[in-house]
């Protein structure tokens, strides 16, 4: 009989997050073969499955609840792109998006009941191990509550967003949604320039000024383009100072007018 190494079993607990007892059994049973030990706690249903495969593919998922004062937003990845469109996959995902309102984060997700002796966490593990047979993991997680909440997920749901707004005002919905299709389009880094790490700014900053130390410019002159580009990249950068992708000519702070956003999340 076998005699599988601590090494060895150390190795295949940190891999499948099983139990010491089950890795030292399925090393004994694969004599020593470290793929087909894995095979065996997962026909055991034992795995918690964050080895095997890559997940390359991810499906993006939000919830709204019914007040529209929280939303959430899940990544939930897997191995082929074909896996994203199979019925049985996104049921699962709609089955774990309900119950994510109700969690503040993807730790408590994963350990939520959703019916007696069942968590989000086991309920993955089933899927993989007995009807995906495919790795499948909660990448992400985000969430906001706010008086009102919005939300915008691309047609390829490879990528969506959440905005919150501190009230609630008649057409609310539509400024929401283009909103959040503004956060997908643009991938801002802040809200306001006040946002934006100190750091981040200093960065940029510093590449503006390396790329005029060879032009013989006066300083005045250097200092205006300096202020220039600055502006130019918080336009790009900022949500608020943004120029609207369905209308160039108008600015987001100009488009939501008196209403002021509290927060937006962004998944991809």
């Amino acid at each position: 009989m076998y005699k599988p190494k601590i090494s060895e079993i150390t190795k295949l607990r940190k891999s499948t997050n099983s139990g010491i007892k089950d890795c030292k059994k399925a090393m004994i049973e694969s004599n020593g073969n470290f793929e087909k030990a894995i095979d065996w706690l997962r026909k055991k249903g034992v795995a918690d499955a964050t080895y095997f495969k890559k997940t390359n593919e991810g499906f993006v998922i939000c919830k709204i609840n019914k007040k529209k004062t929280i939303g959430v937003l899940l990544k939930i990845s897997c191995e082929t792109d074909f896996v994203t469109k199979n019925s049985t996959f996104l049921k699962m995902a709609k089955i774990i998006a309900n119950n994510a309102i109700f969690c503040k984060s993807k730790d408590e997700l994963l350990l939520f009941q959703i019916k007696k002796n069942l968590s989000v966490k086991e309920m993955i593990n089933h899927h993989i191990n007995n009807i995906i047979k495919e790795q499948i993991k909660l990448i992400s997680f985000e969430r906001i509550q706010s008086e009102f909440v919005g939300y915008y997920v691309h047609h390829s749901n490879k990528i969506g967003s959440i905005v919150g707004f501190y009230k609630q005002i008649k057409g609310i919905e539509a400024i929401s949604k283009e909103i959040a299709m503004q956060i997908v389009a643009t991938n801002p880094i802040g809200l306001e320039k006040k946002d934006i790490p100190r750091d981040v700014i200093k960065r940029e900053k510093n590449i503006i000024i390396n790329n005029l130390l060879n032009k013989n410019q006066s300083i005045n002159l250097i200092k205006k383009i300096i202020i220039g580009k600055l502006n130019k990249f918080f336009n790009e950068k900022v949500l608020l100072d943004q120029n609207m992708i369905t209308d160039k000519k108008i600015y987001i702070k100009k488009f939501i007018k008196n209403l002021k956003i509290s927060s937006y999340k962004r998944i991809s």
